[in-house]
């Protein structure tokens, strides 16, 4: 607990991650009841009310890619808590249940022996790595080897480390899901789970969720492409 509430991740996404939207939306009506109260008339009153929305518009764009960029550092402080936890056999997941107020925020503790999933994980990451270009791009952890200089060089492999980097990567999101009952089977095919179980028998495990997840995720593109979005579509076509 103390590695967790000690984490400025961990106190970012407390304060901000439900409050940031709410707070310019107050903000902003209060600006449009200052602007039809101002007196202006004609023209200029039309003027201000199209930057008040071109604004507004920015604005609220701006405030959805925080709160992602707060979720994401979230699960990355997750993975770090829950590291220490997959020895006891214990998985924690943060699960904002708060409607009307922005504070209630409640840690989910979950028993599961997560061996299992770490090994299947790694044999399917193993597999598709043969199988598919850019599946370690997708993963988005840090794989690379530790190299250390001396009198021997010597080359340290995080393989053996990378599947449970993955795993608890996305075990916060996972857990979130999980509590929200999203990851029940369901006897429905058209929109449902269709039941496939694994480790857990009611739910999508750890596992099957991290490998849809990965299956479903688009590589991360190279930076100095100047426009990202055409490289993926050209990617996609086979014109690249």
């Amino acid at each position: 607990m103390e590695l967790l509430v000690n984490d400025y991740r961990f106190t970012m996404y407390n304060v901000f991650y439900k409050r940031i939207l709410v707070i310019w939306i107050t903000v902003a009506f209060c600006l449009l009841l200052g602007l039809l109260f101002s007196g202006l008339t004609g023209l200029v009153l039309f003027g201000v009310g199209i930057a008040w929305l071109v604004v507004n518009a920015s604005v609220i764009f701006f405030s959805i890619w925080i709160k992602y960029k707060l979720s994401r550092n979230l699960e990355r402080c997750m993975a770090n808590v829950n590291k220490q936890l997959l020895r006891h056999k214990i998985i924690v997941a943060l699960d904002d249940r708060g409607k009307i107020s922005c504070h209630k925020v409640t840690l989910c503790f979950i028993y599961m022996d997560a061996g299992p999933c770490i090994a299947h994980l790694q044999g399917s990451i193993e597999h598709q790595e043969r199988e598919a270009n850019g599946w370690e791009q997708r993963m988005d952890i840090s794989a690379t080897d530790i190299v250390i200089q001396g009198s021997r060089t010597t080359r340290l492999s995080r393989k053996q480390d990378r599947c449970e980097q993955v795993f608890t990567r996305y075990l916060q999101r996972w857990g979130k899901d999980f509590l929200r009952r999203r990851l029940d089977w369901t006897f429905d095919d058209a929109g449902g789970n269709t039941s496939d179980p694994r480790h857990i028998q009611t739910a999508f495990c750890p596992c099957q969720y991290i490998e849809e997840l990965l299956a479903n995720k688009s590589p991360k593109t190279d930076i100095r492409d100047c426009c990202p979005w055409w490289s993926r579509l050209s990617t996609r076509l086979g014109l690249d």
